[in-house]
């Protein structure tokens, strides 16, 4: 049995304002509730509880205050805890295709961890870093649309993440929506048991993360939402 060297540090980013109301949570607990079987040191924030503001793009981080922002909120009590994770995972709801602007303003603050300079490093122009490694990777993302095609912006904005994508995820807040997607749950579950525990994913694994409908269910979902919608309207 392989054993771990030392605990696995996670921070787990939450960028719903619905914070625990909403489906992302959901998601976050059970890849939390994986990483904890395995020993996991868990730190979780719900962003909208933080005050950060954006980057001012006045790059004094570069070259007047060295590896420091001047704006001073709580970015600086969570850049060090990132610096000392492990792992990362970042969960978003998508609002017109996109994450919220509250995950986009956290990880827009990162930038003091790069340093001025440009190299070139697999063909493509970089920044070093500051720091030694940056955190691997986590994103969960959620929608209401039942395509996958609604995270393609997402994905393209964090490729190097590991992916967990649940369409039509107010599916989770019905009975029969749960039971149709505990697979998915479980597969997130494990997902964090065997990140935590130093292990990789198989493919198959990873494509378990990844949630595809069929045809006739996302036809089932569209027809589901237009009654809901119906009936919350105006008379």
């Amino acid at each position: 049995m392989r054993r771990v060297s030392k605990v696995m540090k996670l921070l787990v980013i939450n960028g719903s304002p619905r914070k625990s109301n909403g489906t992302t949570d959901i998601i976050l607990d059970a890849f939390i509730e994986g990483a904890r079987s395995s020993g996991a040191d868990v730190e979780k924030h719900h962003v909208v509880d933080l005050k950060i503001n954006g980057c001012r793009g006045c790059f004094n981080c570069w070259w007047v205050t060295p590896g420091k922002c001047v704006q001073h909120d709580d970015m600086d009590k969570l850049l060090p805890s990132i610096v000392e994770a492990n792992v990362m995972l970042l969960g978003t709801p998508i609002y017109g295709r996109n994450v919220t602007h509250y995950l986009q303003k956290l990880l827009e603050r990162t930038f003091v961890f790069t340093l001025p300079e440009m190299l070139t490093r697999n063909g493509e122009t970089q920044h070093p870093t500051r720091i030694r490694r940056f955190p691997r990777l986590v994103l969960a993302a959620t929608c209401g649309f039942p395509d996958t095609s609604n995270f393609d912006i997402v994905r393209a904005l964090y490729p190097m993440a590991l992916p967990i994508l649940l369409p039509a995820a107010q599916l989770l807040f019905y009975e029969e929506g749960k039971k149709h997607l505990s697979g998915f749950i479980q597969a997130v579950k494990v997902a964090g048991q065997k990140i935590a525990a130093g292990e990789e994913l198989t493919d198959e694994m990873k494509d378990q993360l990844i949630v595809e409908f069929s045809d006739e269910m996302k036809r089932e979902i569209l027809e589901m939402h237009n009654k809901y919608s119906e009936s919350r309207s105006p008379k």
